[in-house]
């Protein structure tokens, strides 16, 4: 239960409250990969055949991430308005590090490339305040580790190769809404009849593409992008007791008090691989 033994009033911030698309941080990491793409290839040209033989290789990688998520209080229990549907959205950064590995082959004379990854992610839990008014219900959500299994085409355009990828994920989730309450000491305490702490594996799907350019010998460089989409989870608050024991915001639905987390994650890495068996 770390997110709630860890939590602390001062760590609260404002969510922005919408149901517009996903924000912005997303798109602009994709854009910036679609640029360096197109200019590497304009400066790189057709100087030089890379290298296209068939095996195994391994690397290591890191890059910046972004958690995005987006939190659906589907009966209206959170918040001074209590509206059901309401939506928070939020996100967070950080440098996941993680190893690669894979093989190139061809199916008759198409290059394909199939390669596994894994990441320790472990973006910042911050907490992120749902009730602006009362300031007293907050949600965090934490993406821990992701592993990837992905199939996909390689061209190569002279001395750069660029491919696209799709496959399967598998990530480990940390999500929790919390409930602070005073206590008869004047201090704010978690209700933990009005909260929820879940760990949870997810099954998804991502979908990749990059560049990768020869440095040395047996030795390349790798600049991808990469997105992860784990769908939406399910959580309830048991709110069995106290003052509000059954009663989930204006319709007054039974408990349990539901909500829906939805997150994806984009991540630019570089990666250094190596090839072997060659």
């Amino acid at each position: 239960m770390g997110c709630l033994r860890d939590l602390k009033i001062v760590d609260c911030k404002s969510a922005t409250q919408s149901s517009s698309p996903r924000p912005v941080t997303v798109r602009s990491g994709w854009r910036l990969l679609a640029l360096a793409l197109a200019s590497l290839l304009t400066f790189t040209g057709t100087t030089q055949a890379q290298q296209n033989r068939d095996g195994f290789y391994v690397g290591v990688f890191s890059g910046p991430g972004v958690l995005d998520v987006q939190s659906t209080d589907l009966d209206g229990f959170t918040g001074s308005q209590g509206v059901p549907g309401q939506t928070y959205e939020y996100d967070d950064t950080g440098f996941p590090v993680g190893v690669v590995a894979g093989r190139h082959f061809h199916l008759g004379r198409v290059p394909i490339r199939f390669e596994v990854d894994g990441a320790f992610v472990g973006l910042p839990s911050a907490s992120r305040q749902m009730d602006p008014v009362g300031m007293d219900e907050t949600a965090t959500s934490e993406l821990r580790w992701v592993a990837t299994a992905r199939i996909g085409v390689r061209k190569p355009f002279g001395r750069v190769g660029v491919f696209l990828d799709g496959g399967v994920s598998v990530a480990g989730i940390s999500n929790s809404f919390i409930d602070l309450d005073p206590g008869t000491d004047g201090q704010m305490h978690v209700d933990h009849d009005d909260s929820f702490d879940d760990q949870l594996t997810r099954v998804g799907w991502v979908v990749g593409t990059g560049i990768e350019m020869p440095v040395a010998g047996t030795w390349s460089i790798r600049f991808e992008g990469q997105y992860v989409d784990t769908g939406e989870t399910g959580h309830q608050a048991p709110n069995r007791l106290g003052v509000n024991a059954g009663i989930c915001g204006p319709a007054g639905l039974p408990s349990p008090c539901r909500y829906g987390i939805d997150q994806r994650f984009a991540l630019l890495r570089l990666i250094l691989v190596r090839s072997i068996g060659r």
